[in-house]
């Protein structure tokens, strides 16, 4: 009997320790800090993984190949744009050339309105292009500086700037370095052929003057792409360029003013006297009217 309540005790106080526990699992906190000290124990399983140097050079390689096949695009796409603003500019000087031979530019004719209204000298219409001599727009400064971009005499594929000086009419001392010139004019305005005793010989640029009646010839060729390197090599300054005729023999014949640049895709960009702007791989083979020339007397 005596031991019966002391087994009720423990029963009791057994069933006291059931409930606690069982209280205890049902606390949330209880719980979480039960799960955290589980969650502790885990192995960890998920380390990263790094690339293999196999799988570094695939990657590296199919870069190199990506790169292979943009590049070559996007220097032609370069090279067309540039070749598009080239024939921009060509166009806005043979529109200003027409405007030079009517005479009503707005910066004048410079020395040829010493000619008179029916004449002038090709010459001053490049000084006017580079903005030379009379036309010379740097005010008091001695030398100036022409920038692809800015200036109509610079081709965009070709030299970024020239450097030009007060005083001089267009030519090596006014404007260099010569190997750097892009853009030249038709030489035979420049210096017409005439015959003396069956011999062909060049006049001389003061002897030879352009009228109003050139606008009557759209297809002359006026300006185009020049390779100032060749001509410098040639020994003739790259600001006027002419080729041979066919059938033709004069001084042209040899081909010493004659050096055009192909820096556009393969192609030489000219404009002509008629306000138009082409394209072509053999320029000297085109039928363009090359055998215009300027005229003879003072």
């Amino acid at each position: 009997m005596r031991g019966a309540p002391a087994n009720g005790r423990e029963a009791a106080g057994s069933g006291r320790t059931g409930h606690e526990g069982l209280e205890r699992s049902l606390v949330p906190g209880r719980v979480e800090t039960s799960a955290t000290h589980h969650l502790h124990r885990l192995p960890v399983t998920g380390a990263v993984r790094a690339f293999t140097l196999i799988e570094t050079l695939i990657v590296m390689s199919i870069i190199a190949v990506l790169l292979a096949i943009l590049l070559p695009a996007l220097n032609s796409a370069r090279q067309a744009s540039k070749a598009i603003v080239c024939t921009a500019n060509m166009k806005t000087v043979v529109m200003e050339f027409g405007f030079f031979a009517e005479g009503t530019s707005a910066g004048g004719r410079g020395d040829s309105e010493s000619l008179g209204g029916d004449k002038f000298r090709i010459n001053d219409f490049l000084d006017s292009l580079y903005q030379l001599d009379e036309f010379w727009d740097r005010d008091e400064d001695s030398v100036g500086t022409l920038k692809s971009g800015n200036d109509l005499a610079l081709c965009p594929a070709g030299a970024p700037r020239l450097t030009k000086r007060k005083g001089y009419p267009c030519g090596r001392e006014a404007v260099g370095p010569v190997e750097d010139v892009s853009i030249a004019v038709n030489m035979r305005l420049y210096r017409a052929v005439f015959e003396v005793k069956d011999m062909q010989l060049l006049a001389s640029p003061s002897a030879t003057h352009v009228s109003p009646r050139i606008l009557r010839h759209p297809y002359v060729p006026l300006i185009l792409d020049v390779d100032g390197q060749e001509a410098a090599q040639k020994g003739v300054d790259p600001f006027y360029i002419a080729p041979a005729l066919k059938d033709v023999e004069d001084p042209y014949t040899t081909g010493r003013y004659w050096s055009p640049s192909t820096r556009h895709g393969g192609k030489t960009v000219v404009g002509f006297v008629g306000g138009h702007v082409l394209s072509s791989t053999q320029p000297d083979e085109e039928h363009w009217d090359w055998s215009y020339q300027g005229e003879l007397g003072r």
